[in-house]
């Protein structure tokens, strides 16, 4: 029997979980595809994702188990019949990125849109874990 163990990136993939498990976002440096910027305010989390070449069409959003995944598909781009590629380095794929959801999102409320290239997630926070001012009598 043959086993194939990729050792360098399972031992990077236990740092990368050990490291980021108790943290926002997850995940590895393997999954570089869409650069997201995550941002915190008092009433809700904002995601923001590169997507550019990505049709709204093409994207997937799924909230499970406290966790975010934005999947989707690159399509090529059309290429004139008359035309030569001289360098081509845009990737064409399918591709996946899950980040943690952090504690108190109201998943029922999540929004979403696809504006030049840039997607923006709103996460709002639920009521209960806002931070509030007491006032004192």
């Amino acid at each position: 029997m043959i086993v194939n163990f990729d050792f360098p990136r399972t031992v990077d993939q236990l740092v990368d979980d050990f490291f980021v498990s108790a943290d926002f976002v997850g995940g590895s440096r393997y999954a570089t595809f869409p650069v997201l910027d995550v941002v915190e305010y008092d009433k809700e989390c904002v995601v923001v994702a590169e997507m550019p070449d990505v049709k709204k069409e093409n994207l997937k959003l799924t909230v499970e188990n406290g966790r975010l995944t934005i999947s989707g598909e690159r399509k090529p781009s059309e290429i004139p019949k008359d035309a030569r590629v001289l360098l081509s380095e845009r990737k064409v794929q399918d591709f996946s990125r899950t980040i943690r959801l952090p504690r108190g999102v109201d998943a029922n409320n999540i929004s979403a849109e696809l504006q030049n290239g840039m997607l923006r997630i709103v996460l709002p926070k639920s009521e209960d874990v806002r931070v509030r001012t007491i006032a004192i009598k």
